[in-house]
């Protein structure tokens, strides 16, 4: 960790202190000043100034560039000069220079490879580039340093004056003295955030440089060719990567730039001139118009008007014979930028050609397999790993080719927005519209059992709040108010007829506060996709059906999306008061969330904790914190109290068992098959992956650590063992998590892009093992994905003739009935369960299962004998056996010898059948003697 990194996370540590202090002294949190340590305590950054030669022509400015640096007030560290495939000079350069480390340029020819080798090479924090025929003044170095002081501060350039050996033409503008490398007219005048630094005289905090993969080798000077623009190119990326810091211009850190004679020729004005919008053309192919041409249009817009209107008007400063230059300038610079946009680079055509295309193509041609491969899916072949085990090869060669599309959609930066955005909604698609496609039913029980609730909420205007373990929606009923609300609008009988289509747009809607988030984190488009279609490739843990808890996770990201935006950011202004939108918004959702489920507004309360602990962050986190905190505890103190009272011995216990809370959900695998096991490996490991990725980025890349998402990962945490939330809160804590991690794993994986040779050997083929590693990282992710989220479906698919047989169950049951089965998992299960009891086997006690085994028909009359005479009815179907089996829920072999013990008696008489179900009616116990 870096001397920033370690600063902020003292800071945040510090802040968190006094916050508790603030909270537990029953006041507001307190903010104590603290005094900036003085100057003289200050570690100062080391400096390492690198100058490239070239030629032993220069050798007299090289002289004057080398002994310039060597005589500052503040000497630099080391002095680095690398010298440009010019043995000679290299070898004239070691004796002459002392204290000088001389080096040949181990990278591409030219000027940026120069530079690229003299980063590698440089031992210090900060990196300064001087020309070989340039020279600083006395206090350059004093200079470009004291800007460093702020840690937002990524580079600092300085002012180049031209040092004309002929003199200065009377024809030649002063608006274009950067066709010779030197400051221009029109430039600030004080220190000042710019775009991008003049090469000559230009510094960089070293690890930024490193970060963004240094300059580009296939832009810039190479020996005589007059091109450039790799300065700009980089401070673009430098900048990309880190939305809060700043590039610096300090015009008193100045240095003095020898111009030849042969330089102030027309000829060379103009050649010069057409070589710059090349150059800007090439800078735009790589960085978009936008970034590449921001300051030139300020520069045409204001500055090449005033210096025409002074060059004409009579007693102007510039002498009217600049105009015509002027002219010629702007025009040669035009024309070369139009032929550079018309004109590809040769090099790259082939392979640039290649991947557009498979970035084109791999989208379409992934969604073409998918339908193909839902067209002979036998579900009926579903065993242990569910659908892994039916879908066809063309399923999966689609969604491996979906991956590596992707892949190359990332790395052609002429990839649009609506391209990456196909990808994921395709990712969606294969994940959550496979079983919408395929299955006749609705999915997993539990979406059944949501749909009672809302179709009892329908009927009779209100939830039972005496229902057993279902009282607890009565208790926290906003996502079945909202659904009958929306029902009752839209004329619907039932939500059963959308809620199969539930997990495909929950997950399409997340897509939206996913990139909110994404964006406050980074600039970069190809990131914040990345992240996006990471999370949806690790998101294994099924809590999308129709549910409350789905929908109140959708709105906790809206919510933790929204907050994030508006937190302040070094180098931008304070935020003011928010938007009354933005808060009704804000509101609303928190509202929502509150009044639907008991545990997110939990998680959103401790991640909005996390997130007031620095002080900057406070005014716009802490105001929803404490109205998250106060909705919550009004809702539980009114509305839930009754059911928390009853549970408060439960909810006491977990907190006292932490080291059982956190096992819960990974351990437990008992009774598993082996296929089931395996399939809880498979998220297990996903599940370690992606946190493991996650912590090494922010450990790796510092701009990281200056965001949220390190809060917001963290945040969730905590809960793993404040409760076991019935074995699933190890898992919801990945999910609370996951919008946060998978982003970071994100920014660990995506390397920069590989659009230009930059390195060779070693380093060279580290970056391109890294590119090459994403799309297998990738696939790998997808095989682990779909095992865990597809791996169970034997358990969630219902056939149509399981669906009819509970369907009559459902409608023939009289008011009373006691409902029996191995588990609940059949559909309308809780048909109607104000009026029915259950009883399920899977969850009594495990001498009574044993019982059921050893002897089912008198253990079955004992389990639902008691109590006044009633109906009784026993169903079994597919799905449950293939539940309990799977789970061990039930010793093996019991719902065959139960089926089998009670075919032939009279008092379990079968009552309706169809290919997967049955249906038995318990009548009291035959008398003793009867047959």
């Amino acid at each position: 960790m870096n001397a920033l990194g370690v600063r902020l996370l003292a800071t945040g540590l510090l802040q968190a202190v006094r916050f508790v202090l603030g909270v537990l002294c029953g006041g507001a949190p307190t903010t104590v000043g603290t005094r900036p340590a003085p100057a003289a305590s200050r570690t100062e950054p080391t400096l390492t100034v690198v100058i490239c030669a070239y030629t032993l022509d220069r050798w007299e400015q090289l002289l004057d560039a080398v002994h310039s640096v060597q005589r500052q007030h503040q000497p630099a560290d080391e002095i680095v000069l690398v010298v440009d495939h010019c043995p000679q000079l290299a070898r004239r350069a070691e004796c002459a220079l002392s204290g000088v480390r001389v080096l040949p340029n181990a990278e591409a020819r030219g000027l940026s490879g120069g530079r690229n080798t003299g980063v590698g090479a440089a031992g210090g924090d900060i990196v300064a580039f001087l020309d070989d025929d340039a020279a600083a003044d006395p206090d350059w170095t004093a200079r470009l340093l004291a800007a460093y002081h702020d840690p937002r501060v990524l580079g600092v350039g300085g002012l180049v004056r031209p040092l004309w050996e002929t003199g200065r033409p009377a024809w030649f503008p002063r608006e274009f003295d950067w066709v010779v490398g030197c400051s221009y007219q029109g430039l600030p005048e004080h220190r000042a955030p710019v775009r991008n630094f003049i090469g000559a005289n230009m510094s960089f905090r070293r690890a930024e440089v490193v970060a963004a993969g240094g300059f580009r080798t296939d832009l810039g000077r190479i020996g005589t060719r007059p091109l450039g623009c790799e300065e700009t190119e980089l401070c673009l990326r430098v900048a990309a990567r880190n939305p809060d810091g700043k590039l610096l211009y300090e015009p008193a850190a100045a240095v003095r730039h020898h111009v030849p004679g042969a330089r102030t020729t027309r000829a060379y004005f103009r050649a010069r001139c057409y070589a710059e919008g090349l150059s800007k053309a090439a800078v735009a192919r790589h960085a978009g118009t936008g970034p590449a041409l921001a300051s030139e249009r300020t520069y045409l817009r204001h500055t090449l008007p005033a210096a025409v209107a002074d060059g004409l008007r009579p007693g102007g400063e510039a002498p009217p014979r600049t105009v015509p230059a002027l002219v010629t300038g702007v025009g040669a610079t035009v024309l070369g930028y139009a032929v550079g946009r018309l004109r590809r680079p040769v090099e790259r055509t082939r392979a640039q050609a290649a991947l557009h295309t498979l970035a084109v193509l791999a989208l379409p041609t992934a969604l073409l397999l998918w339908g193909l491969s839902l067209r002979a899916v036998d579900l009926g072949a579903m065993r242990d790993l569910g659908l892994v085990q039916v879908l066809p090869v063309i399923y999966w060669t689609g969604l491996v080719l979906l991956g590596i599309g992707f892949c190359a959609a990332l790395a052609d930066r002429r990839t649009r927005a609506w391209q990456h955005a196909g990808y994921v909604l395709a990712l969606i698609t294969f994940l959550h519209a496979t079983p919408l496609a395929l299955y006749p039913e609705l999915r997993y029980s539990w979406a059944w059992k949501h749909v009672a609730v809302t179709d009892v909420l329908l009927d009779t205007g209100t939830l039972p709040t005496a229902a057993g373990r279902l009282s607890i929606y009565a208790h926290w009923p906003g996502f079945f108010w909202l659904n009958d609300l929306f029902v009752s609008h839209i004329g619907l009988k039932s939500p059963g007829s959308y809620a199969s289509w539930f997990p495909l747009l929950i997950n399409a809607a997340l897509v939206v506060p996913l990139l909110a988030l994404y964006r406050s984190f980074t600039r970069s488009r190809r990131l914040v996709w990345g992240g996006a279609f990471l999370f949806f490739s690790c998101s294994w843990v099924g809590q999308d059906y129709f549910s409350p808890q789905a929908f109140a996770f959708l709105l906790y990201v809206c919510v933790i999306a929204a907050v994030v935006h508006r937190l302040p950011r070094p180098g931008r202004p304070r935020p003011g008061r928010p938007p009354l939108g933005w808060a009704v918004l804000v509101l609303l959702a928190i509202v929502t969330i509150v009044v639907s489920h008991p545990l997110t507004p939990v998680m959103l309360i401790g991640s909005l904790l996390l997130l007031s602990l620095p002080r900057r962050n406070r005014r716009v986190a802490l105001p929803v914190l404490l109205v998250s905190l106060t909705l919550t505890l009004a809702w539980d103190l009114t509305a839930a109290r009754p059911f928390l009272e009853a549970n408060l011995n439960d909810l006491i216990t977990g907190l006292t068992t932490p080291e059982s809370n956190a096992g819960s959900g990974l351990l437990g695998l008992t009774g598993a098959t082996s296929g089931q096991v395996m399939v809880a490996w498979a998220d297990r490991i996903l599940s370690a992956v992606v946190f493991a990725l996650a912590a090494l980025a922010v450990l790796v890349r510092p701009s990281l650590r200056r965001t949220a998402l390190p809060w917001l990962a963290v945040a969730p945490l905590p809960w793993a063992v404040a409760n076991s939330y019935g074995g699933e809160m190890i898992f919801r804590v990945y999910l609370f998590a996951l919008p946060a991690t998978a982003f970071g794993a994100a920014a660990l994986l995506l390397p920069p892009l590989l659009t230009a040779s930059r390195g060779r050997g070693l380093r060279r083929a580290l970056r391109r093992a890294r590119a090459a590693a994403v799309p297998v990282v990738l696939v790998a992710l997808f095989g682990a994905l779909s095992l865990a989220y597809f791996g169970k479906e034997n358990v969630n698919y219902f056939t149509t003739s399981e669906t009819s047989a509970a369907k009559w169950l459902a409608t023939h049951a009289p008011e009373g009935s006691l409902i029996v089965g191995a588990s609940d998992n059949f559909p309308y299960a809780y048909h109607d369960y104000e009026y029915h009891d259950r009883l399920w086997l899977s969850e009594a006690a495990p001498g009574d299962q044993w019982q059921v085994r050893r002897d089912p028909a008198a253990e079955l009359h004992v389990l639902t004998g008691a109590g006044p005479p009633r109906p009784v009815y026993l169903i079994l179907n597919r799905a449950q056996e293939a539940q309990v089996t799977a789970t061990g829920a039930l010793p093996p072999g019991t719902l065959a010898h139960l089926r089998s013990a009670l075919a032939h008696r009279s008092d379990y008489p079968v009552i309706h059948r169809t290919a997967d179900a049955v249906v038995y009616r318990i009548l009291p116990e035959r008398t003793p003697g009867g047959s």
